[in-house]
């Protein structure tokens, strides 16, 4: 989550795919948030709230991380004359920036009772540390371990009794076609800060970052020149992630909500991620990055005349931490001032789907705005500049080179 000249970006040789996806999430983020915490019951019930919530949602935030896994090789081979050291500091400091942030944000959108729901900032500050290490370790190794965390995580929750945490009832619209198949939590979970952060939390450690490594060693493909020849690989595998997800989902319906928390074989679940959400997650991430990487960095030959839609997703993810901090203080403060004016807090109980996704839609065109003069002001006091000057502050010696991918 850096800030890089557009103009730069499209010119300088940097995977135009993963800047393409990571704005394109963004902004779906966006529109998936107004949704479920603008529509009301009435919204749940529709096809357009199923589509952005289990159909784009689910995977969409899997994805964001992979790209951010793959963003942290590019990054580090940009540095001149890299040392372990260095990195480490780096990482820490981008970790704890991201972390830090992710925790202003709650407070700032939802007040101190929700700090500890423990957002994907949270979770993306962890994993810039964590990713740190995994550059001492071979990808066989990491691939490996993603296969243990996903398939040791539900028994894991098990042994906590995160079921505890959690109430379950059918997903509203799809449930009238496929009854027992997709699950979604009852209510919030209760607050739980140690084990909420690793096991319980909306964006858990585990499994969450299997996805930030998948992407990390994806991304040692693409440094390795290797990425082009696995893409057909990529999108068999991706393919066969998405059918074994599906036929566990299927062959789940008629467990036990709770076998979402701690059974391999078990509904589609997203908070917390069912076993089966995990593999349709890694599969739609995988086939949608080959795809894109396909079109955007292998037959596109000309890199500057990318068009006015992928320009925009960009410059959304030049302003990827600035952007995603925003969006939040659009949905909460206006329920906040709804709440002191009427006294009722209508969170999920607000609009129709229709009136609730042209909030967020016009939330899109306001951010998308504010960060085209913010960038042409020179981003200054955005989240990403101030980053850059921490880490010319706290690390004089850190320098990268601006001619690279990253």
């Amino acid at each position: 989550m850096e800030n890089v000249d557009l103009d730069k970006t499209v010119n300088n040789g940097r995977v135009l795919s993963i800047d393409v996806l990571r704005g394109f999430f963004l902004v779906l983020m966006v529109l998936v948030h107004f949704i479920l915490y603008f529509g009301d019951e009435e919204a749940a019930n529709t096809f357009t709230y199923f589509f952005f919530d289990e159909m784009l949602a689910d995977w969409g935030a899997a994805a964001f991380l992979m790209m951010m896994g793959m963003s942290q090789v590019l990054s580090s081979k940009r540095v001149t004359k890299p040392d372990n050291w260095m990195l480490f500091k780096r990482a820490l400091l981008r970790g704890g920036y991201i972390f830090a942030a992710g925790l202003l944000m709650l407070i700032l959108a939802w007040g101190p009772d929700k700090l500890w729901w423990w957002d994907i900032l949270t979770l993306m500050g962890f994993a810039t540390v964590a990713l740190f290490f995994c550059r001492f370790l071979p990808s066989w190794f990491l691939i490996v371990l993603c296969c243990a965390i996903a398939l040791s995580t539900p028994s894991i929750r098990d042994i906590f009794n995160i079921a505890a945490d959690w109430g379950f009832e059918e997903s509203s619209f799809i449930s009238k076609y496929l009854p027992g198949m997709f699950l979604e939590p009852l209510s919030d979970y209760h607050p739980a800060i140690v084990k909420g952060f690793f096991l319980s939390g909306y964006f858990a450690v585990l499994p969450w970052i299997i996805f930030s490594i998948i992407g990390f060693v994806l991304g040692r493909r693409i440094v390795l020149g290797k990425i082009q020849r696995d893409l057909p690989f990529l999108f068999i595998t991706g393919v066969l992630f998405l059918g074994l997800g599906f036929s566990l989902a299927y062959l789940g319906r008629p467990h036990l909500p709770s076998s979402v928390i701690y059974g391999l074989i078990s509904p589609l679940c997203f908070y917390p991620d069912s076993f089966s959400m995990i593999n349709i997650q890694v599969g739609m991430s995988i086939i949608v990055f080959a795809m894109a990487y396909f079109f955007l960095d292998v037959r596109k030959k000309d890199k500057t005349n990318i068009g006015t839609i992928n320009r925009l997703f960009i410059r959304t993810s030049n302003f990827s931490l600035t952007f995603y901090f925003l969006h939040y203080m659009l949905v909460g403060w206006p329920l906040a001032i709804l709440y002191l004016i009427t006294g009722r807090y209508m969170l999920g109980d607000m609009l129709s789907i229709i009136p609730a996704l042209v909030c967020g839609i016009v939330a899109v065109a306001l951010l998308e705005i504010l960060i085209f003069f913010w960038g042409k002001a020179g981003s200054k006091c955005s989240l990403e500049w101030i980053l850059a000057k921490l880490t010319t502050f706290v690390l004089p010696g850190y320098k990268r080179s601006i001619n690279k991918m990253s």
